[in-house]
């Protein structure tokens, strides 16, 4: 029988107040999920200290020394120390939320006040040393706005990367190639213009240092920046606008630090520190798991050890949940390199609970009406697999994504809207006493991979309360198509955009052309990671030279130029992204976001349009491509084209259109920081 939800707001409102206050339960033990520190923006302006300083992580066993972002608003007597807080505990480790609005100036004095980092895989190597003195920067990872340099006019960074801000505490460091351009000392200010036309959401900060970003948010470097509200994009219409009012949100950062048995933190992670599944008869895996012996010989021996996966830096904390609304939960994988399979494990019904997919990488999802589930999943990259959403109808029905579990690679996100579903998966009052266990359920990323551990991450009680008559889907409304073709933010940047030099070489791609980037192992340094080039056409032919081998970062020198349209009009190109490792990689690209591809509409047969992501899971080629075995020294690209590998190649539509330099990479930092990166530049017309 089907069901409405025929229902006037007035009479809503009265179930809603029936229903308030909640009285959150705590188990033993178990404290409640509390939000992020949150600092928001007044009159358009945001201007904040941000300390990037040791400090106690007061919210794990034995306190251990972590490295965190101390942020509060600017004092107006220039001090560069935040004032303290009267908050026990303050949890800086967990990681703080910049709120912001449309059309918003955030302005952020960086001051380095970090120690020397010890344990860098990278600081060894030739022309690196400098990174043992810990230099950082800072990325708003997904956002959509300049990477503008210094001027006299503006003697600020934009979203930049290409700037080091050296502790002279710690010492002066040599002068290197490898080192990000510009060389700054004790501070540096940004100043981040939000444009008018940026899409509401969900994104992040965290430092861009390349050779040691993994260290640095292995220790706690973090935190989440939310650009206008839920309500923006999520029940629009009279009825659900009157729900999502009362809905709700949560913000939690997943993220994870192994501790060792002397109990310092191990910044350089290493995906051995535990078994990737307890074993029988062991207990839950309640926000850790015990370190091991990896049982090579001069291996490292964890014993003792504990792998801390946190939400907003609690371990295990209880989530209760008013089933008559349900929450939206707003997710950020904010780990170096871990991989989450996330589900919401019902004991009870013995199988993961559906909950509906409302935003993915900052952008809310409204896929075209009448597309299958299968279509959903693959535009999604398979980030999760869609299953359709019980009891629902009309059009946001249609658009509605349903899954009961989500793969988010290192710097997803995702919103997510959860409530109690009884056996048949429809929206239902639970019964007394229900719960549920937040977890990640393991995943291995390939079989020279990593395999990341099963963890419980919260537990989830389902309080009884009185009947709501909710939707069994939020209509959502999405922001993808005005991205796909992204005019209004154009004119936005248009004032940035000019303030960069052109570059008569930069040379747009012919029609039907497309970038084919390969990911893979370098054939003479089996112990790096890159990344190659080439150009093909329209019937897959290489233009050009052709590629013969990846190669890591090199930070002076553009594998790729982009001329911006006339009137520095937005750009679309095609790219093929090809893995011929035998382990997986995630793409992400900054300063724009871009849209998955099927083979029809690569084809042009069929135009699909509705989900624009920032990060891409990028699935391990099968068979012997390169260095597999590892003992293997042979050129992955050249036996790909012999075909002795089956690469899944993924293509991407990409509108450009902001000017200036940036990179894409892998966003799994152990490979990032291996040198699988590359520059890009965008330029403007005359």
């Amino acid at each position: 029988m089907k069901t409405t939800y025929a229902v006037s707001v007035c009479a809503l409102a009265a179930i809603i107040a029936a229903g308030a206050p909640l009285a959150f339960a705590q188990g033993p033990g178990v404290s409640e999920l509390r939000e992020p520190i949150t600092i928001a923006s007044t009159n358009g302006l945001l201007d904040i200290l941000m300390v990037a300083r040791a400090a106690p992580v007061s919210t794990l066993p034995g306190a251990p020394i972590g490295w965190v972002y101390d942020i509060c608003e600017r004092p107006q007597d220039g001090s560069e120390t935040c004032p303290q807080r009267n908050v026990q505990p303050l949890n800086l480790y967990g990681g703080t939320r910049l709120k912001l609005q449309k059309g918003d100036t955030l302005r952020i004095h960086l001051v380095n006040q970090l120690p020397p980092v010890h344990d860098s895989d990278h600081a060894s190597d030739p022309g690196f040393e400098f990174l043992a003195l810990n230099p950082t920067n800072l990325h708003t990872h997904g956002m959509l706005v300049s990477p503008h340099c210094p001027s006299a006019a503006n003697p600020t960074y934009g979203d930049n990367v290409f700037v080091l801000t050296f502790n002279s505490a710690n010492g002066k460091p040599e002068v290197s190639p490898h080192m990000h351009s510009a060389v700054r000392f004790d501070s540096t200010d940004y100043e981040i213009k939000i444009p008018d036309s940026h899409p509401s959401g969900l994104y992040w900060f965290h430092p861009h240092a390349h050779g040691i970003s993994l260290n640095q948010i292995s220790a706690g470097m973090s935190g989440i920046i939310t650009v206008g509200d839920v309500s923006d994009y999520v029940c629009r219409d009279r009825l659900c606008s009157a729900l999502v009012s009362q809905i709700r949100t949560r913000h939690m950062i997943l993220k994870d630090t192994q501790v060792l048995p002397d109990g310092t933190i191990q910044t350089q992670e290493d995906p051995d520190f535990c078994p990737p599944q307890p074993g029988t008869g062991d207990p839950a895996r309640q926000g850790s798991c015990d370190g091991q012996n990896d049982g090579e010989e001069g291996g490292p021996d964890y014993t003792g050890g504990k792998w801390f996966v946190t939400l907003s830096g609690q371990q295990y904390p209880s989530v209760t949940v008013n089933p008559a609304l349900g929450e939206i939960w707003r997710l950020t994988n904010a780990s170096g390199s871990a991989s989450y399979r996330l589900q919401l494990w019902n004991p009870a019904q013995n199988r993961s609970m559906l909950f509906q997919i409302l935003s993915l990488d900052g952008v809310s999802v409204s896929p075209d009406a009448g597309l299958s589930d299968e279509q959903k999943t693959a535009l999604g990259g398979n980030k999760f697999k869609s299953e359709p959403c019980p009891g629902g109808f009309g059009p946001a029905a249609n658009r509605g994504i349903c899954t009961r579990e989500m793969l988010m690679m290192p710097s997803s996100r995702a919103e997510v809207w959860v409530t109690y579903r009884d056996a048949q998966d429809r929206f239902a009052l639970p019964p007394k006493g229900a719960t549920a266990v937040f977890r990640t359920e393991g995943f291995q990323t390939g079989p020279s991979g990593d395999y990341w551990p099963q963890v419980d991450l919260a537990k989830v009680n389902f309080v009884q309360a009185p009947a709501a008559l909710m939707p069994p889907v939020l209509d959502v409304h999405g922001e993808a198509s005005s991205l796909a073709s992204p005019l209004a933010l154009a004119h936005s940047m248009a004032a940035s955009n000019q303030t960069v030099a052109p570059d008569a070489s930069c040379k747009a791609l012919p029609p039907g052309h497309m970038r084919r980037i390969f990911y893979a192992v370098p054939t003479s340094n089996l112990d790096a990671f890159g990344l190659a080039y080439e150009e093909i056409d329209e019937n897959g032919n290489v233009v050009g030279t052709p590629a013969t081998d990846v190669t890591p970062f090199d930070p002076m020198k553009p594998t790729i130029c982009v001329p911006l349209g006339p009137n520095n009009a937005p750009v679309t190109e095609r790219w093929q992204l090809v893995n011929v490792a035998t382990e997986d990689h995630n793409f992400h690209l900054h300063q724009t976001k871009f849209r998955l591809l099927t083979n029809d509409e690569i084809a042009g047969t069929a135009p699909i349009k509705g989900l624009v992501l920032d990060n891409v899971p990028l699935p391990h080629a099968d068979g012997t491509c390169g260095n597999n075995p590892p003992d293997d020294n042979s050129n992955p690209i050249a036996d790909w084209r012999a075909g002795l590998c089956q690469a899944y190649p993924v293509t991407v539509e990409i509108p450009f259109t902001i000017a200036g330099d940036f990179v894409y990479h892998c966003h799994i930092l152990e490979h990032e920081d291996g040198g699988m990166m590359a520059r890009i530049r965008v330029r403007p017309t005359k």
